[in-house]
């Protein structure tokens, strides 16, 4: 929205809340001027008031931050109308007390209900009462006013009683029928048009015959008052409380108007006497047509309300069932077309019978149902049928008492739930289900064997890539990768370890004179000789060709050496296709925290020249002295 909009808006809004209480002032002018204009003392005080309940239905009708601008219009409306007649001492008194009379009903009513309206005959009760206390109350100073300030010969208490009625009967009056059209009543179910006019036309012309005259009984017919009682009836009965309203109003102008002429059956000795009299005429006429369209209203409502229960009930899928608790037997007194449905009936031809009659006996759920029925109790069930042609039916049912205001029951409601079709598709699923557990079991069979397979193929792969595919023994990858970890192991633990290189002696001959298939020969009984005798925490590998290293974690320099012997020895006595067979071989063990398997295998390697320099089938040990460093030529080999 735009700036000039929200202006525009603004000054709407400014235009409407000023608007409003101005037209409450003129209002209350008006109907100020046409009290005073009905008054039937010399002190003016008035039959009725309608200025107050013109002011008290604004006051229902409009925003509690509004009442001030209602009240301060009232107040100059209430002035400028009792000028000519009072002083504005006694206009600002009596502008006081009923401006305190229409605040204390409106905040009274709007306790009972907020927005407050005459649609229910609890508010309607409440409106009686609040406007007798209220008027009551501000009577007390109204007449107080009069008899203090007003010459009269006239007693406290019979101001007291003209004003409280005078007052009280302007609001019951004026206030229901401004709320009525202002407040947006219910309508009458059809719009009557020719019998309004019939009606406003029997109410004119009777109302002005009965108080055209002051004979009140003639030979032809008795001009009684009470003749227009049915009136007021009539117009609640088919207009409502806008109608009734309307009509006492009617009926209340031509009275006023014709008792301040001395007219009418309502004329007495006194104009105090002829006020009172007309005032409790009116209040008795007016208020039970108030009442009655309330309670008319009341049970349209309610019965619409009802109407749309029973179209609601008519139109669900579930079977309802109203069974009569007083007869033998507890027979249906009401089934819905659902419930006609499940039985394959219509629902007017249940009427009468029992709620299972034709249903089987046998089934728990039927004896349920029949048990709660005869003690009264509220059941809960599920029934199970098969029919003649072999099909199954499932149904939830549902009974519950009604009991009346003695607490005795009187009728049972049941509401019965097909779950035919529920229970169909839960076997449907169940059988589904059950499938889908079968081809999962299926597939995880077939998910593990090939997981096997792959872990089964993944670990020969691993082995192929870590193991010579001739000997067995791991291969010179595999070997670094585990001697390393050994190595760190070693170091965080503290233990020894030690290396032996092996290489087989004079090999080439043994491929040159016996054939390469001679030497694979050697090299696979070598490999099973030395196999045979590791632990489970030595590493074998070929390193390659007929060169083979042996890491022994936990092992010193000592048990190294011991351990290459024997296996020197061990591979000495072999003869593989009667080819002798010797190694030589190069021991070497971990010296500091320092030391890597680079280094650890370069001492080896040396070991295994000296082995080869100093005639072959020995085990030698490289040792670097230490005043010497790494350098090899001032290095020492110590022979096995």
């Amino acid at each position: 929205m735009s700036r000039n909009e929200r202006a525009r808006l603004g000054v709407s809004l400014l235009r409407h809340r000023l608007l409003l209480p101005f037209t409450t002032g003129l209002g209350y002018y008006l109907g100020a001027v046409l009290g005073v204009a009905a008054s039937s003392m010399s002190e003016g005080i008035a039959i009725f008031w309608p200025p107050n309940g013109i002011l008290l239905a604004a006051l229902l009708l409009v925003p509690r931050r509004d009442w001030p601008l209602h009240l301060a219009m009232a107040v100059l409306a209430e002035i400028a109308a009792d000028l000519p007649t009072f002083t504005l001492a006694q206009a600002l008194g009596f502008a006081a007390v009923n401006l305190f009379e229409c605040l204390l009903a409106a905040w009274l009513l709007q306790r009972v209900a907020r927005p407050f309206a005459l649609d229910r005959l609890r508010h309607v009760a409440a409106f009686g009462l609040i406007l007798i206390f209220a008027s009551g109350l501000a009577a007390l100073l109204g007449a107080a006013i009069y008899s203090l300030s007003i010459p009269t010969t006239t007693p406290y208490w019979d101001f007291w009683v003209i004003w409280w009625l005078g007052d009280g009967l302007g609001v019951l009056l004026v206030t229901p029928l401004l709320l009525s059209w202002l407040q947006g009543p219910h309508q009458p179910a059809v719009r009557r048009p020719l019998e309004a006019v019939a009606l406003f036309v029997v109410t004119l012309l009777l109302t002005v015959w009965i108080f055209s005259s002051v004979v009140h009984v003639t030979d032809d017919f008795p001009r009684r008052a009470f003749l227009l009682m049915p009136l007021p009836f009539w117009a609640a009965a088919r207009f409502g409380v806008r109608g009734a309203a309307g009509i006492g109003l009617l009926i209340a102008a031509i009275a006023i108007t014709a008792s301040l002429q001395g007219l009418g059956p309502l004329i007495a000795a006194t104009p105090a006497d002829t006020a009172l009299l007309l005032q409790e005429y009116l209040a008795v006429l007016v208020f039970p047509s108030l009442a009655l369209a309330a309670l008319l209203q009341e049970l349209r409502d309610r019965n619409e309300r009802l109407r749309i229960r029973e179209r609601a009930i008519e139109a669900i899928n579930d079977g309802v069932v109203i069974m009569d608790a007083r007869s033998p037997d507890s027979p249906v007194v009401y089934a819905n077309p659902a419930f006609g449905a499940m039985k394959g009936q219509r629902a007017v031809e249940l009427l009468g019978r029992l709620l299972l009659e034709g249903e089987g006996r046998g089934d728990a759920g039927h004896a349920a149902v029949r048990n709660a029925l005869r003690q009264g109790l509220p059941a809960r069930t599920l029934l199970h049928d098969v029919h003649a042609d072999g099909t199954e039916s499932w149904n939830e049912l549902r009974i519950a008492a009604v009991r009346d205001t003695r607490g005795q029951i009187t009728h049972y409601v049941a509401i019965r739930h097909d779950l035919t079709e529920m229970k169909r598709s839960e076997a449907e699923l169940r059988a589904a289900h059950d499938e889908l557990d079968r081809l999962n079991r299926e597939l995880e069979a077939r998910v593990e064997a090939r997981t096997q397979e792959l872990q089964w193929a993944n670990q020969r792969l691993e082995e192929l890539a870590s193991i010579d595919p001739l000997t067995g023994a791991s291969n010179r990858r595999h070997f670094l990768e585990q001697a390393r970890i050994e190595i760190s192991r070693a170091k965080r633990q503290g233990f020894p370890l030690s290396v032996i290189m092996l290489d087989i002696d004079f090999f080439k001959s043994v491929n040159d004179r016996f054939g390469h298939e001679a030497g694979d020969r050697v090299l696979v009984a070598l490999a099973a000789s030395i196999h045979g005798t590791l632990r489970g925490a030595d590493i074998f590998a070929r390193l390659g060709g007929e060169e083979f290293i042996l890491m022994l974690p936990g092992q010193d320099l000592t048990d190294a050496v011991r351990m290459a012997e024997r296996l020197r020895l061990l591979i000495a006595g072999m003869a593989v296709a009667g080819c002798p067979v010797t190694v030589s071989a190069g021991v070497a063990g971990l010296e500091n925290e320092t030391d890597e398997i680079d280094a650890l295998l370069r001492r080896a390697d040396r070991g295994l020249y000296l082995a080869k320099n100093q005639g072959r089938n020995r085990v030698c040990v490289w040792q670097a002295m230490a005043q010497d460093g790494p350098a090899s030529d001032d290095a020492s080999a110590g022979v096995a």
